[in-house]
């Protein structure tokens, strides 16, 4: 095992913190969510039933040989590994991997097919177009490139390019995202269809679903409703539900104390209700644009 190996958890975890095959269901929700074509898989040198590691060189078979059946050890690395994976402190598959994975520390570059349980860090899906599906469990970090399925972590989940369930405690990140988020802080960087749960909700540039939260924020085009103490959005078509709520342009409702948009065609409803284009821009109770 190099030292690139070894510090990979630490640079996802990092990532993290900032912000498969040819299967007739996996080509569809790789559509579902605009993907790439799926990563091509190759097979290692040499096929292996079962594999025993230490560490470095004491192990069963070469980094580049697959596993066919059985991986147990202290810290291994192979290729392509299936059905199940053991490893107390490093389990490393430079190609795909099918089953079950256990460990301190899961790396898999490729897809995952399966299931990941880290007691600190899993990661799937890195090399390019490589979408997974399956699940993640980690204490620390879930890190998928593209993952289909679940991610549940106590601190962090991370999901490129992805579509069902992230559970976090502390935070969930994605770029791309169809499903439910639920965690103390929900940020996203591109387009987000679906629920998101939590204190904070942001960073989406589009929107299209339900945002829960004490702040609500799209940077974008929000479709749906928001439903929060402080909601914001950039051109909002839907409603906004809460004590303050901004839009650069409305094209919906707001409801709530303070109601602020700057281009207004829609309804306001609230204590205080400003529109920065209109010939009044600030009236009491009511304001309707269309």
């Amino acid at each position: 095992m190099n030292a690139r190996h070894l510090l990979l958890p630490l640079a996802f975890a990092t990532l993290a913190a900032r912000g498969a095959g040819s299967d007739p269901a996996e080509a569809a929700l790789a559509r579902w969510v605009d993907r790439p074509e799926p990563y091509v898989r190759t097979e290692g040198k040499t096929v292996h039933p079962v594999a025993l590691g230490l560490f470095g060189d004491a192990q069963t078979g070469a980094p580049e040989d697959d596993v066919a059946g059985l991986r147990l050890g202290l810290a291994t690395e192979h290729h392509n590994v299936g059905v199940f994976d053991l490893n107390l402190l490093y389990g490393y598959s430079g190609g795909f991997q099918r089953g079950f994975q256990l460990g301190s520390v899961n790396v898999v570059e490729g897809p995952l097919s399966g299931m990941q349980l880290g007691i600190l860090v899993s990661v799937c899906g890195v090399l390019e177009n490589s979408p997974s599906t399956g699940a993640q469990a980690s204490l620390l970090v879930n890190y998928a490139d593209g993952l289909d399925g679940v991610q549940l972590g106590l601190a962090f989940n991370r999901n490129g390019v992805g579509s069902g369930l992230q559970l976090g405690l502390v935070a969930n990140f994605s770029d791309r995202f169809r499903g439910v988020q639920l965690a103390a802080i929900n940020m996203d960087g591109d387009d987000i269809r679906g629920a998101q749960l939590g204190l904070i909700n942001a960073g989406a540039k589009e929107f299209r679903g339900l945002q829960l939260g004490a702040i609500n924020g799209c940077a974008g085009e929000q479709h749906g409703l928001q439903v929060g103490l402080l909601n914001t959005a950039g051109a909002m078509n839907g409603v906004q539900f809460g004590l303050i709520n901004m839009a650069t342009t409305s094209r919906g409702w707001q409801i709530g104390l303070y109601n602020d948009v700057q281009h207004a065609a829609g309804v306001q409803i609230g204590l205080a209700n400003w529109a920065s284009d209109a010939e009044f821009p600030l009236l009491p109770f009511f304001r309707s644009s269309f």
